[in-house]
């Protein structure tokens, strides 16, 4: 009896261990935290980062996501919480984690988060990792996230550095370290294509100066350093920019800045294109492509390299004849590796559980396909499918330089993600510019489900961390993620409308004097729904486990009762049922009589 006394109150110390996560309210909360400090680690980096591209709802306290973390976009890859660091979650939660800069999709991540991490070998410069709550049937959304440390030279997490992080705080990291709005340039400056990436790279230096965190150290330069990382150096070296990026041929453009001061106290400078080939997520092989001798502070150089996935300029440094000529080490910089994909992450295919992405492979521009494993008759929906591949956004759809079916791509056998199958096709356009790739659904040219950003296009758009960008705008075009905002209803238990697929379309639950209720937002541009959605319905269910013939009551679509004028792009339907509310229940929209082509399905109700 003692014995089970003893580990019942351990346990509960373990449970209150888990649960005394400390909040992270507000920036003063994260300066005084010390989280994150001092270089080189990256933790508060990574918090900047994350703030500019999640949607944070006030009314629920959840982040909605422009990304989905399941596809390992950014390095996310699933966390299984073995040292039970973070609280424990349902059996239907998952934590994810970024932050760890030896994976290979992390080369997505913008320069301000790498950058100590290419040019240091302290082992704190990868210590730091951000944590996200996903539940299983919401890859977009989630509701907590938590920031955490290793403990130094060690693979397990420090309790006392791990923090959950309010939604107030990210509010406030947006709202405070905003970037300047850009319009449409019509140069093709290369100084202007980094323009909002400068900006944000900008605002992240003064947020971290505000949270004390500080580069201004100096290491001595003999010290002995790992296979590839280059010697610690003085924060002077932080001015070079070294960059590649495309000709109109699919060759390698060098573009760099060196400080002054550099350029004065060195003799000989030359910069390398160097290879780097992954067989794993370790330390790459590099091999050297060519080499260029730089007698200018700032350039721009065309080379013969072809474009590739990971490519990386390297900057020599040599402080004498005698340093050069005798072969001594040089002092050594690394600019970011060049990622095939531009880092732009995969778009959603409208409808279907499946991502385009453009991508560059020896010069060509290349397609990938990420389906997801659950589609398994993809071949059969998608068989007349294609992708056509565009030199320019302004391209008509059926201008195209060159396609291939969807069903003619080549799986990934070497790219392994738990949840996606990846396919890809090489095509023989050269990239460059401006170039474009577009997933049609069929042989007509009118149905296009993705389109992906032009590479290294001169179109500008609102900077990712623009204040005005807090929320999408109602009157946006249906995008990734596959849900819209309409903040004007309040009735719907804080769950904002699902996407129907392959319709621009969303369905809604709530509730209305204690009964459940359904809400249609019909896209004022499909102006044939009544058509379309003929016999579609709308079934009211007690609970999720419920069979689709199982339903409670229903409504077809086209009975659906209009409420006023609607938003300025959706006009709204609505249906009381006589099913009271209660948690479990959910509606569902199916397409037609019979019971098999259910479109889309909502978040079974929650008590509260």
């Amino acid at each position: 009896m003692g014995a089970m006394r003893l580990c019942f109150l351990l346990f509960c110390l373990f449970l209150v261990s888990v649960s005394s996560v400390k909040k992270l309210n507000n920036i003063d909360d994260l300066r005084n935290s010390g989280y994150g400090r001092p270089h080189p680690r990256h933790g508060l980096q990574l918090i900047f980062w994350f703030a500019q591209r999640v949607v944070v709802d006030q009314n629920n306290n959840r982040f909605s996501l422009n990304f989905n973390p399941i596809e390992h976009v950014y390095g996310f890859h699933l966390f299984r919480n073995g040292e039970v660091i973070l609280p424990l979650l349902s059996s239907r939660q998952s934590y994810y984690s970024v932050g760890n800069l030896n994976y290979r999709h992390a080369n997505a991540l913008p320069e301000y988060v790498r950058r100590f991490y290419r040019n240091n070998n302290l082992p704190e410069r990868n210590m730091d990792r951000l944590m996200i709550s996903l539940e299983e049937n919401s890859s977009l959304r989630t509701s907590r996230v938590f920031v955490t440390a290793h403990n130094r030279n060690r693979n397990d997490f420090n309790s006392s550095e791990t923090y959950e992080i309010d939604p107030a705080l990210i509010l406030q990291i947006r709202q405070t370290y905003s970037c300047t709005n850009y319009g449409i340039s019509s140069t093709s400056n290369h100084d202007n294509d980094n323009e909002d990436d400068d900006t944000e790279e900008k605002r992240c230096s003064q947020f971290l100066t505000e949270t004390g965190y500080s580069s201004n150290y100096c290491k001595n330069p003999n010290n002995r350093r790992k296979k590839r990382s280059p010697y610690s150096q003085c924060n002077a070296y932080e001015g070079i920019k070294l960059q590649i990026k495309t000709t109109t041929q699919g060759y390698s453009k060098l573009i760099w800045k060196i400080p002054a001061d550099i350029m004065k106290n060195y003799k000989y400078l030359y910069i390398d294109i160097c290879q780097n080939t992954y067989s794993s997520d370790q330390e790459p092989t590099q091999v050297r492509k060519t080499y260029f001798l730089i007698h200018e502070s700032s350039g721009a150089l065309d080379t013969s390299v072809s474009l590739n996935d990971g490519l990386q300029p390297q900057l020599r440094l040599y402080t004498s004849s005698s340093n050069y000529y005798l072969f001594n080490k040089p002092y050594l910089w690394y600019g970011p590796e060049f990622d095939g994909a531009n880092k732009v992450i995969p778009i959603r295919i409208k409808g279907f559980d499946a991502s385009l992405q453009l991508y560059a492979g020896h010069g060509k521009a290349c397609a990938r396909l990420y389906i997801k494993k659950t589609f398994s008759d993809w071949k059969t929906v998608l068989y007349y499918s294609w992708v056509g591949f565009y030199k320019s956004s302004q391209d008509k759809n059926d201008g195209y330089d060159t396609y291939q079916y969807a069903v003619n791509f080549a799986m990934i056998d070497n790219t392994t993600i738990k949840n996606y199958d990846i396919y890809q096709y090489d095509s023989s356009l050269a990239m460059a510019p401006g170039v474009q790739i577009r997933f049609l659904l069929d042989k007509k040219y009118n149905n296009v489900l993705a389109r992906t950003t032009p590479w290294e296009s001169d179109e500008k758009v609102t900077s990712v961390c623009d204040k005005g960008n807090l929320q999408p705008k109602p009157s946006s075009t249906w995008s990734y993620p596959e849900f819209f905002y309409e903040p004007e209803f309040f009735d719907a238990n804080n769950v904002i409308p699902i996407k129907i697929q392959m319709y621009d379309a969303g369905l809604q639950l709530f509730t209305k004097d204690g009964k459940a209720c359904a809400r249609l937002y019909i896209k004022k541009s499909f102006t044939d729904w009544k058509t379309t959605f003929y016999y579609s319905w709308v079934g009211f269910y007690t609970s999720s486990q419920e069979a689709h013939k199982y339903y409670s009551t229903y409504q077809y679509a086209v009975d659906f009762e209009k409420m006023g004028d609607g938003t300025n792009n959706f006009d709204v339907y609505q249906f009381k049922s006589e099913l009271a509310i209660a948690p479990g229940v959910e509606v569902r929209f199916l397409m037609d009589k019979s019971y098999d082509k259910k479109l889309v399905e909502t978040e079974p109700w929650k008590s509260g």
